[in-house]
């Protein structure tokens, strides 16, 4: 497995969940393994926000977007960006991605905070599996 692997498998909804291991036990840098899977989740982002508009087009889930904006329209007034930062790791990226363009945040406001997010994410993923991979080194 070399760098190319971990960002194809970052950019596919197996996402860092399975890059960031990957690529840790493969024996590459692991600060390089966070940079590569966090612009490889980075990356559909830009799909996502290019088919909000044709899916807005559908009446039914126009109605249904426009509701979801006015429940959430306060808590993103209330936690901006430190909250999509604090939500990306919890639901992923894909997720996460989909929500902040579904809520209305530009793609100009919103595409920092998810970085970050991503990036705390394959961190977090980093340490834990460094931590088993020590874990397991210990018991065996």
């Amino acid at each position: 497995m070399d760098i190319i692997d971990v960002f194809l498998i970052s950019i596919t909804p197996l996402e860092a969940w399975v890059s960031v291991p990957a690529g840790i036990v493969a024996g590459i840098n692991p600060v390089t393994v966070i940079l590569v899977s966090s612009i490889g989740n980075l990356l559909p982002v830009f799909l996502f926000y290019g088919m909000i508009d044709a899916i807005k087009r559908f009446k039914i889930i126009s109605r249904y977007l426009e509701r979801a904006h006015e429940k959430t329209g306060r808590y993103t007034a209330k936690y901006g960006s430190a909250g999509i930062i604090l939500v990306t790791p919890i639901l992923g990226g894909y997720c996460t991605e989909i929500g902040v363009a579904l809520i209305g945040i530009s793609l100009y406001r919103g595409i920092l905070p998810l970085f970050i997010g991503l990036l705390l994410k394959c961190t977090i993923l980093a340490w834990l599996t460094y931590s088993g991979i020590d874990a397991w080194e210990y018991l065996v």
